[in-house]
């Protein structure tokens, strides 16, 4: 019972906070009992149930990192008794779970700290903060960058992109075409290339999207967001596939001679 119960009300926040830009449900650690996190890399909700008070809690946090929760603060608190509850008293308490979630003051928090991270990436936006926000998407490349930095000192964008990114987005794009994660990879993608400088522009296209097949690119044009930029660009930048770019030849000035009349 506290089993279904718990898988019911997280289904109905995941309905309702996606709709506000949070990801999917993630399980994280509880020494209490069970509990999963929904977060937009900014800020997020856990719902947890302790088991020895027999409780459903919501809380609330500010993400120390992309991954890692800060402290959480409860908003929410639900007793549940498989004994003396049922599915009824599953559906109240997620229902007063969405009232706070949906409420006003909660969506003005969300949307204030979506303003914070895009003043963030514009002031971050280099080809290493670009990397970083691939990491809640792609776990691993954490431990790869850190491998990177050990064996060459700092972490190669535009190789690294092409070896570690390229490879993990493309069997997203054909295993997981219509999935969360691929979602947020599109998202990732145009608005790093729209708030991107030069270096990591060229990163995503020439270093990862030019390197994923026909196959697969095509399931991420297809999630590329309204407005994105890269929609007008890849095309061009994929006939550049195999082919070497000189740079251009300075052009030779002439000397001028300067005569002085005394």
């Amino acid at each position: 019972m506290e089993q279904k119960a718990f898988e019911l009300i997280q289904e109905k926040l995941q309905e309702a906070l996606g709709e506000q830009g949070f990801g999917a449900a993630a399980p994280i650690e509880s020494e209490s009992g069970r509990a999963v996190m929904f977060s937009t890399g900014e800020v997020a909700y856990g719902l947890f149930y302790e088991t020895k008070q027999k409780r459903f809690v919501l809380r609330s946090t500010s993400m120390k990192t992309p991954t890692e929760p800060g402290e959480w603060r409860q908003l929410s608190l639900w007793l549940f008794d498989e004994k003396e509850n049922n599915m009824a008293d599953a559906e109240s308490i997620a229902n007063d779970f969405l009232e706070i979630v949906q409420g006003s003051k909660r969506r003005e928090m969300v949307k204030s700290a979506k303003k914070r991270r895009k003043k963030d990436e514009e002031n971050n936006a280099d080809p290493q903060f670009f990397l970083n926000r691939l990491v809640p998407i792609f776990p691993e490349l954490r431990d790869e960058m850190n491998e990177e930095r050990i064996v060459y000192g700092q972490v190669r964008p535009a190789i690294f992109a092409k070896e570690k990114v390229a490879p993990k987005c493309e069997q997203l794009a054909l295993h997981y075409k219509d999935s969360e994660p691929m979602k947020r990879l599109c998202t990732v993608l145009c608005e790093m290339y729209g708030a991107g400088d030069m270096d990591t522009r060229a990163v995503i296209q020439f270093g990862v999207l030019n390197n994923i097949g026909d196959a697969a690119i095509q399931s991420i044009i297809e999630n590329f967001t309204e407005g994105c930029d890269l929609q007008k660009v890849y095309k061009h930048s994929r006939k550049l596939i195999g082919k070497k770019i000189k740079p251009e030849k300075q052009k030779k000035q002439k000397k001028v001679e300067a005569r002085l009349n005394g």
